[in-house]
């Protein structure tokens, strides 16, 4: 099938070995580097579903940079708009004077497809600032001070954020953090009860838990959360910063239940590329933050080029329907994760996903990082899970098409069978 962004990519130009290879070292020596190791790929081009390296070699992007380019790379449409407002402004004050346009017509946009009376929101940078606004908003609404939260969650890095992670190893090094958090097993709502008392400002959970392995709750999870929180008084958070946006094949992986939460947190595919997130609540909830003013703010949260790019991307995914087409294509890929689960059932042992967000388990476990290097070294690009050791990640642009996820499962048999057994 031919392909224009593959054919871009395969006349566009490469780079010399000796530049390359100062690039690999100048990012070490230059920027901080929390793994060890010079990186083996530089990355000089991307489109669509694709990336190219330095070396000229084109790698099939099965993991769109942590479900962040549903669009695949450069769509047309989102670098017009970026071009288009870039040539306007790109900064204005974005939570003071003025208002900005861009703005307005991305939170219109949300305020379309969310849930319930979810029309407000707050515009950040990222979705680990959209977590610590939205653990702020349930503390400042509700007047109490703690969060319960899940095993195996993942909502950010800064203090926030990391206080409601469940990973102790993370946590351990920077404490003492917000509290009190409780943590209680994912898909128990009888630990969920037990632990939500009148101290407890807000419960924050993944509808799908993300890094902990694309973990699915039984049906009756989600909407039992929704009336614990109701009952006792504390804030349901959503957090759909993987999950959002189409992903998981609806535009929020909670409308999969028919829940609404009290607040929502976004970013990710988000900004279509660029930076931005959001937390999303009424505007009785949000009122809080009026008193006293200015309780809560950003800089650069709501930068009117990431905002472009946003609506652009929106427009995309609602015009050419790719939130119905994340859950036709996310069944024939795990249709065809199956295939390969049968026919070698003794090294990959689960397969998981709903929408465009598959992922599957490899025994043993150490298997998952060679087996994602060596998918690499083949030509396709999938990744390992921060809080689930021996699971491989699939979430692929929602423009994805069946030659590309052939392609795929076939490097995906070749891999396995390439590695030492």
């Amino acid at each position: 099938m031919f392909d224009p962004a593959l054919k871009t990519l395969e006349s566009s130009a490469a780079m010399s070995q000796e530049e390359a290879d100062s690039y690999r070292q100048d990012f070490v020596g230059h920027l901080c580097q929390t793994v060890p190791g010079i990186k083996e790929n530089v990355v000089v081009d991307a489109a669509g579903c694709y990336l190219k390296t330095a070396e000229g070699r084109i790698l099939l992007d099965m993991i769109s940079g942590i479900a962040v380019s549903n669009l695949g790379h450069c769509h047309p449409e989102v670098v017009k708009a970026v071009q288009d407002q870039v040539a306007r402004f790109s900064h204005i004050d974005v939570y003071g004077r003025f208002t900005l346009p861009p703005q307005v017509e991305i939170a219109r946009r949300l305020a379309s497809v969310t849930p319930g009376n979810l029309d407000v929101a707050f515009l950040t940078s990222t979705g680990t600032e959209a977590t610590e606004g939205a653990l702020k908003l349930a503390r400042k609404y509700t007047g109490r001070p703690g969060f319960v939260a899940f095993r195996n969650s993942f909502h950010g890095r800064t203090l926030g954020s990391l206080s409601v992670t469940w990973k102790e190893e993370w946590r351990k090094p920077f404490e003492p953090l917000l509290g009190p958090v409780r943590f209680v097993p994912f898909d128990d709502l009888e630990a969920a009860a037990q632990a939500i008392g009148d101290d407890i400002a807000a419960v924050i959970v993944e509808p799908i838990q993300g890094e902990g392995g694309v973990r699915i709750p039984s049906d009756g999870f989600l909407p039992g959360l929704r009336e614990l929180c109701t009952k006792s008084g504390a804030l349901m958070i959503c957090d759909e910063v993987q999950g959002g946006m189409g992903r998981s094949g609806r535009w929020f992986s909670c409308q999969n239940w028919d829940v609404t939460p009290d607040v929502i947190t976004v970013a990710k595919a988000f900004g279509g590329g660029l930076p931005l997130g959001a937390f999303i609540s009424t505007a009785e909830i949000f009122s809080t933050f009026l008193d006293p003013p200015l309780s809560h703010l950003t800089t650069f949260g709501g930068n009117p080029v990431s905002c472009a790019a946003a609506v652009a991307a929106f427009d995309v995914i609602q015009g050419q329907g790719l939130v119905e087409r994340a859950a036709t294509m996310g069944e024939y890929l795990r249709e065809g994760l199956g295939e390969v689960r049968r026919s070698r059932p003794e090294t990959v042992t689960e397969v998981r996903g709903l929408g465009l967000w598959c992922a599957f388990d490899v025994q043993p476990a150490e298997l998952a990082q060679p087996l994602v290097n060596e998918m690499a070294r083949q030509g396709v690009v999938v990744g390992s899970m921060l809080n689930s050791a021996g699971t491989i990640r699939v979430a692929p642009p929602l423009v994805v098409r069946r030659d590309q996820i052939d392609q795929f499962l076939h490097i995906l048999e070749s891999s396995l069978a390439a590695l030492p057994s």
